[in-house]
């Protein structure tokens, strides 16, 4: 592989940069080019002192490209002869170097130090060091403190915000094109924030010019003196290190729930307050309105089941208004059937329709590999050693951070043969999360409390928000691994039914392509799915003499294992999938409510009932040759009058048809 190295300019740009850092210490991974293992040493090769130091800030964008590409140190080597101007006169031409060293040792040690990068390479060598130009002693370092470099603007705030509206390039002295992108501007008592990474472009007319784009984003809050005083640890002129942790979540979420956008800062300048915006309002209101009709629920799934068979994919209907329920209603939802039935092709194609795709990243096909077998497999890890966040090769963190992001559109996370690992290993922070309420559901990537130099971009947690659907799909041989009942309880399982060859072929012969429902925004289904959940109370769905009848069945599962009932979990869900069901007045696209609750328990209650003949047979029955029907207690309280006044759970008693057929076969049920 041919080494890269960067030009003069490259690197005279590094140079006019900041950094904060602190000495570091013997636990630290130190280079080894001193003469003992130190942060502060004597090289004899050298014939100088040298001292280490850890970064706390962002580096420069081309330092942290070499740190990944060779596996560099993160440590920046400091020079007593270069690194340390302000060295007292008498050590300067002293011969003894161990008073050099305790000189060094105890100005630096346990203050906060600023520096500027060098990125020194040697061509013929082919070797890259961090040096330091020159180092200032701040204040006292707080121990396990990182952080964030803002820049600050020479401008007033409303000279700022006309620039950033204007899209014009914005000067970031002591913080060029060499730095990564900020995500945070200082400009007199405010910070601007909401701003991501791929806003910035680079304005080649100045090494520190950059333009926003789609500035109408951006957020701005007041910081008052008191928390300047308290949170900036270090300043220049143009450049202000905040403490990360207030910069990352203290303001973040002050960004996020009182900050105020730009163009209402606009607007409360050029419009007059109660008339022109009541108007707005309400022709937002009618666009909205007009914007969810042409964009009906029921177009979606004729336009699903089209589209499936212009590929090639013929899958019943019920399964398709039942896979599309099940996602509007559960937190995750799991597809099974037979091998090349076309499970992961439907949760692809179901995708498509709704106008989400990877490369929006709204969203992403994970195929789940055998090693797998923890969080970080699918998540990343933050690496102890260069105190990065190192997200996973999956694509997983930024694909949830976009969600987090754009909560008002709809992602779908689909997890291919999700069960080739044992599921609750690697994703077990996921099955309690999408339990919770919204407003709970926070996944940690790492603590708050841990050192992380690009904390700006991967925060310590990302929320869970009601825009993320998750369906993964499974495959039942030799090579899987079995649902655990704690996932069972927490997703709807939907077996997609086999048709048959003829009925398939017969099907393709009558397809219209031109049937394909068109209003020109099909794309944007993603934008109105959230306005197709009901908001109805769940427990409101039943009948008293609904749930008398599913305490029958939670009594006579409990009685063989009580973790195995008619959990208040399902209720609810069964609740929010009956409220959930479609509406289509011409009745071509629905389930009606007596097979739905059929399907329901089928998929959500029934499959956790599983287990050896000798627990077993009285609850299930054994299916003999000929038998018609097994005498299990279970098809005899859905064989009820009471059972039949709610539905005729036809798809129920043949599920439990084929668990007492297992039982007398193999003497256990799966």
């Amino acid at each position: 592989m041919t080494t890269k190295f960067y030009s003069n300019k490259v690197l005279e740009q590094i140079k006019e940069n900041y950094i904060v850092g602190v000495l570091a210490s013997k636990e630290d991974y130190l280079p080894r080019i001193g003469d003992d293992n130190e942060p502060v040493t004597y090289s004899q090769s050298m014939n100088d002192v040298l001292f280490f130091v850890k970064p706390l800030s962002q580096e420069p964008k081309e330092i942290t490209e070499v740190e990944n590409r060779i596996h560099m140190n993160k440590m920046y080597i400091g020079l007593s002869s270069k690194s340390f101007s302000n060295m007292p006169l008498e050590l300067k031409y002293t011969k003894d170097v161990n008073k050099i060293i305790k000189y060094i040792r105890e100005t630096l040690e346990g203050k906060l130090l600023l520096f500027k990068p060098v990125l020194t390479q040697q061509e013929r060598t082919e070797r890259f060091y961090k040096n330091i130009d020159n180092v200032i002693v701040e204040e006292d370092l707080e121990r396990g403190t990182s952080y964030y470099a803002v820049p600050r603007i020479d401008l007033t705030p409303s000279e700022f915000e006309k620039k950033l509206l204007l899209e014009e390039a914005i000067h970031l002295e002591q913080y060029n094109h060499a730095m990564p992108a900020p995500l945070y501007v200082l400009c007199g008592d405010y910070i601007y924030g909401n701003i991501k990474e791929n806003q910035w472009r680079v304005d080649p007319s100045s090494s520190n010019a950059r333009v926003i784009t789609s500035p109408t984003t951006i957020k701005r809050v007041q910081i008052s003196e008191e928390e300047r005083q308290k949170y900036i640890r270090s300043e220049r002129d143009f450049l202000a290190f905040f403490n990360d942790e207030f910069i990352n979540t203290d303001i973040a979420d002050r960004l996020d729930t009182k900050g105020i956008f730009l163009i209402d800062l606009e607007e409360e300048v050029t419009l007059e307050p109660n008339v022109i915006t009541e108007v707005e309002e309400d022709r937002a209101e009618e666009n909205v309105s007009t914007f969810s009709e042409k964009l009906d629920e029921i177009d979606f799934i004729k336009n699903l089941e089209i589209k499936a068979k212009t590929r090639n994919l013929v899958y019943s209907r019920e399964d398709l208004i039942n896979f599309h329920t099940s996602i509007k209603s559960s937190a995750l939802t799991i597809l099974s059937g037979q091998s090349g039935i076309g499970k992961t092709r439907l949760a692809t194609l179901y995708g498509e329709t709704l106008g989400l795709s990877q490369e929006n990243k709204t969203m992403l096909i994970m195929p789940i590999s055998p090693s797998y077998t923890e969080p970080g497999d699918i998540l990343g890890y933050l690496n102890p050693a260069t105190g990065l966040y190192m997200p996973a090769e999956t694509g997983l963190v930024e694909f949830l951070l976009n969600a987090q992001e754009n909560e008002s559109q709809v992602h779908m996370l689909i997890m291919d043969e999700m069960n080739l690992s044992q599921i609750e290993h690697y994703f077990s922070p996921f099955i309690s999360l999408l339990e919770l309420e919204e407003k709970e559901r926070f996944l940690h990537l790492y603590s708050k409390d841990s050192v992380c130099h690009n904390s700006q971009k991967y925060k310590s947690s990302i929320q869970l928000k009601n825009n993320l659907v998750i369906v993964g799909t499974m495959n039942t041989d030799e090579t899987t691994k079995d649902l655990s009942d704690r996932l069972l309880d927490r997703s709807n399982v939907v077996v997609l039914e086999k048709r048959s060859f003829l009925e398939i072929k017969k099907e393709l012969e009558k397809v219209d392509r031109s049937k394909i429902y068109s209003s020109g925004l099909e794309d944007a289904y993603g934008e109105v799915y959230m306005s197709w959940r009901s908001n109805k109370e769940n427990w409101n769905a039943f009948e008293e003499d609904e749930l008398e009848f599913f305490d029958s069945i939670d009594k006579a599962i409990s009685s063989v294992d009580p973790l195995k009932g008619f959990s208040i979990r399902n209720i609810i869900r069964m609740g929010a999938y009956l409220n959930n069901l479609p509406y289509d007045s011409e009745k071509g696209f629905h389930i009606e409510r007596d097979k739905a609750i059929d399907l329901f328990i089928k998929q959500r209650v029934i499959t956790k009932i599983r287990g050896p003949i000798e627990s077993y047979e009285n609850l299930i029955g054994t299916l003999e040759i000929g038998q018609e029907k097994p005498e299990g207690e279970l098809y005899k309280l859905f064989s009820s009058e009471s059972a039949l006044e709610i539905s005729y759970f036809e798809k129920t008693r043949k599920e439990l048809n084929r668990k007492a057929r297992e039982l007398a076969v193999n003497g256990y049920a799966t």
